[in-house]
C-alpha cells in the first residue's frame, strides 16, 4: 500500500495488466474507494476479491470503478467481480456506486438506429468473433485452460448493463471524456479533472473497429444492437494485442548509457484503444495523482498545458502510462511533469516492459528530489536499474511492491 497521508494507493500484482485501489480520507471522515481497472481473472482471484470483501465488512464501497479502455489485462478482473457481485441493487462483494466504462454505444459517431437484416455470412462474423471473446492471460499455468469468464461471450458491457450500474452517469449517461465533462466532485473533498481520451481518440477507435470488421466480410449498417456491443469490445481489445505485438522491440539492458538511451528519438504509441484510455488527475487535500492508464502522451501533454500552462506540474505520484512502454511517455511529457514517485505496473512477461528507454527519461533529468520507480514485480528492467551507482548518479530509488504493498 502506498500512503500519501490521506490517500492509500494499492498496486495490485496484476500480471502484465494494471488493477489500483485508491482510499481517501482524513481522520473521522468518510473514505472514498476507487478501483482503476482490475487486471486478469488470476488478478481477482487472488488478490481483489479478498480485498473488496474486506472493505465491505468494514462498513465500506466502491464509489467508483474505472475501467480505463478495453483491454483483457485491465478488464478482466471486472467481468469476474460483476458476474460475482449480482444486480447493483443487492451486491454480494461489495456496493459499486458508479462505473466509468466507454462501449460500443458511447462512441462519438452517428449509427443507424434500425437494426440491419443480416445474411448468414455476416450473423457468422459477429457470433465468431463474440465466441471467441476477450484474449486469456498468457504465461499463465494456473488457468491456462480456463474461459476468460465463467459466462464465456458476456462483455464487460453486458455485465454493467444486466447488473444495473450507474453507467458513465457523470457524464450524463454519454461517453467519459473531456469534452463531456472536465471536473468530476466524488464528494468528500475528492476531485477528478479529465486528460483523456477526447471525442477525436474515441472516434478513431470507433473506426478502426468498422474497418477491422468490414475487412472480415461485414457489409452491413453497424446499430446499437448487443451483439455490436460485444462484438466491439471483444474484437478491440484482440487487434490491439496485434498491434502492440507487431511494433515493440527489446532493448537489450547489456552495457546501456541511460543518458544515450534517454535520447534515443521518440515515436509515439499508435493503438487507437490506448488512445482511448481514461486519464485523470485526482485531487484531495492538495495532493495530486497523476493516472495515465495506456494513453497517448500527446493528448495529456494537451491537456495539461491548457490547465496548468507550460508547467512544470508537481504530482504526488504518476502511474506511468502503458506499462513503461517506450511509446507513451514522451520526453516532452516529462518537460511538463515530475514528482517522487513513479508507479509502473508489469510483472514484464509481455511486451518487454517496462521499457529501458522509458525509465531513462523518467531519471536522466535534473532534480533536487530524489525520484522513486516503483514496480510490483522485478523485471529486467527494474533489475538493471537497481544499481547503487546509477541510482547515486542519477538520484533515484527503485522499490519492489511485496504483493503489492509499501508505504511511502
Amino acid at each position: 500500500m502506498i500512503k500519501m497521508g490521506s490517500i492509500n494507493i494499492e498496486m495490485f500484482p496484476a500480471s502484465y495488466g494494471d488493477s489500483f485501489l485508491i482510499s481517501c480520507g482524513d481522520g473521522d471522515l468518510e473514505r472514498t474507494n476507487l478501483l482503476v481497472d482490475s487486471g486478469f481473472i488470476s488478478t481477482y482471484e487472488n488478490y481483489l476479491r479478498d480485498r473488496l470483501q474486506q472493505l465491505n465488512d468494514s462498513g465500506n464501497r466502491l464509489a467508483l470503478l474505472v475501467i480505463t479502455h478495453i483491454d483483457a489485462d485491465h478488464l478482466s478482473g471486472a467481468l469476474k467481480l460483476l458476474e460475482e457481485n449480482g444486480h447493483s441493487s443487492i451486491p454480494k462483494i461489495i456496493p459499486i456506486d458508479k462505473v466509468w466504462h466507454n462501449s460500443f454505444r458511447h462512441l462519438q459517431w452517428e449509427k443507424n438506429s434500425s437494426p440491419p437484416e443480416l445474411t448468414i455470412i455476416e450473423k457468422k462474423i459477429l457470433e465468431e468473433i463474440n465466441t471467441q471473446g476477450y484474449p486469456n492471460e498468457l504465461n499463465n499455468v494456473e488457468n491456462k485452460d480456463k474461459p476468460i469468464s465463467a459466462k464465456q461471450g458476456s462483455s464487460l458491457a453486458s455485465l454493467v448493463f444486466q447488473g444495473g450500474y450507474s453507467w458513465n452517469v457523470d457524464f450524463a449517461g454519454q461517453a467519459v471524456c473531456v469534452e463531456n465533462r472536465r471536473e468530476i466532485d466524488l464528494g468528500n473533498g475528492v476531485k477528478i479533472i479529465m486528460l483523456s481520451p477526447t471525442v477525436n481518440k474515441l472516434k478513431q477507435l470507433g473506426e478502426c473497429w468498422k474497418r477491422t470488421l468490414y475487412k472480415m466480410g461485414y457489409k452491413k449498417e453497424i446499430t446499437d444492437g448487443d451483439i455490436f456491443d460485444d462484438a466491439f469490445e471483444f474484437l478491440v481489445s484482440r487487434e490491439k494485442t496485434r498491434a502492440i505485438v507487431n511494433r515493440e522491440k527489446k532493448v537489450s539492458s547489456s552495457q546501456v548509457n541511460l543518458e544515450a538511451l534517454s535520447s534515443n528519438p521518440f515515436t509515439e504509441d499508435t493503438s487507437a484503444a490506448n488512445g482511448s484510455s481514461i486519464a485523470f488527475i485526482l485531487q484531495f487535500m492538495g495532493k495530486k495523482i497523476l493516472f495515465l492508464g495506456d494513453s497517448h502522451p500527446c493528448i495529456i501533454e494537451q491537456e495539461l498545458r491548457f490547465l496548468y500552462g507550460e508547467g512544470p506540474i508537481w504530482f504526488d505520484a504518476v502511474k506511468v502510462s502503458h506499462h513503461g512502454s517506450s511509446g507513451n511517455t514522451s520526453p516532452s511529457l516529462l518537460k511538463l511533469i515530475d514528482s517522487a514517485n513513479f508507479l509502473i505496473s508489469t510483472n514484464g512477461m509481455r511486451f518487454h516492459h517496462p521499457e529501458l528507454v522509458t525509465l531513462a527519461r523518467i531519471v536522466c533529468r535534473e532534480s533536487t528530489e530524489k525520484r522513486n520507480l516503483i514496480f510490483n514485480y522485478k523485471t529486467p528492467a527494474s533489475n538493471y536499474m537497481d544499481d547503487k551507482q546509477r541510482k547515486k548518479k542519477y538520484n533515484y530509488e527503485v522499490q519492489i511492491l511485496s504483493e503489492g504493498q509499501i508505504s511511502i
